[in-house]
């Protein structure tokens, strides 16, 4: 199986990190330390609703039907196109992209404490 350079972040950095390391000699390898530490199986994370909304309620709206709230001011206009770049909606469903290109559901405080 041969995976992209792209997909393989930690070989990508090692080839960065080594093409830093110059030596005098050069036939000798430097020896590099590698730590490897078992990644968070998921994040679980919810904040208080404080008007029975889910925080992520204006973008979903924003992705649907591209209105903006009416008393929204022109910075604020501008700061939901941004957010709205980190988020998919699929059917009802809003998802966040992540870095990795993964995406992370996003639900409301009812459904957050059913799952």
């Amino acid at each position: 199986m041969h995976i992209t350079r792209i997909q393989n972040e930690f070989t990508d950095a090692l080839v960065t990190f080594s093409s830093l390391i110059q030596h005098h000699d050069k036939s000798y390898i430097e020896p590099i330390e590698v730590e490897i530490r078992d990644p968070y199986a998921y994040c679980f994370h919810v904040d208080e609703e404080t008007d029975s909304m889910p925080q992520f309620h204006g973008i979903k709206r924003f992705i649907e039907i591209r209105k903006y709230p009416e008393s929204a001011t022109t910075g604020q206009k501008r700061e939901l196109r941004i957010l709205a770049n980190h988020f998919f909606l699929n059917g009802k469903v809003l998802y966040r992209r992540t870095m990795d290109f993964g995406l992370s559901r996003c639900v409301d405080i009812a459904e957050a404490t059913r799952l």
